[in-house]
């Protein structure tokens, strides 16, 4: 009886921290992406020592996009999977920031840790079906690694400004959190 108390009291310590948030699962399907809707993989990744690390992509029209370009805003990137239950449960949440924050300086990027043959799709597909406003990208390892080895996700990273990381949170986190973290930083 005392095994299964201790078991239980166990239990209740560690089952938030393993509700919010999973460890890597790199499943896959396969298919095609929506319509109008556009993931694409992270190309290139510029690890720096003192800010967020340059990563690119390649937009709609062909053209190469990176990090540096939302220089001078505030940005969250949100380390998420489509599989994920707590990412599933944050989402949400970050949905309707990002549409509070429109037009306010503030940018959000979802890239996903997702893996597998046609993982592009998979992701387009979940951003479209959950209307996802922001863009979102297929993650890297290297990317991963860039940003110290993403423990498990959901993990997001408050970004100032000037590209320097001034927060890191692992596990899910509520619309309110997230809104009291950036609203200091646009102070």
């Amino acid at each position: 009886m005392q095994r299964f108390i201790r078991a239980l009291s166990l239990l209740s310590v560690f089952s938030p921290l393993v509700l919010s948030s999973c460890t890597q699962n790199r499943e896959s399907s396969t298919g095609t992406q929506p319509v109008g809707v556009h993931v694409f993989p992270v190309a290139s990744v510029s690890p720096r020592n003192d800010m967020v690390p340059n990563f690119s992509w390649t937009d709609t029209t062909g053209k190469s996009v990176d990090f540096d370009s939302y220089r001078g805003k505030v940005t969250l990137i949100n380390f998420w999977a489509t599989w994920c239950g707590p990412c599933k449960k944050e989402l949400p949440d970050l949905v309707e920031l990002s549409k509070e924050y429109e037009g306010k300086n503030v940018k959000f990027l979802g890239l996903a840790t997702d893996r597998g043959s046609d993982v592009a799709n998979d992701v387009a597909r979940f951003v479209q079906e959950h209307h996802i406003p922001y863009q979102n990208l297929v993650s890297s390892e290297a990317l991963e690694e860039a940003f110290g080895n993403v423990p498990a996700i959901p993990t997001s990273f408050l970004i100032d400004g000037q590209g320097k990381i001034v927060q890191t949170y692992v596990g899910a986190r509520s619309k309110e959190f997230f809104s009291q973290a950036i609203a200091a930083l646009l102070k």
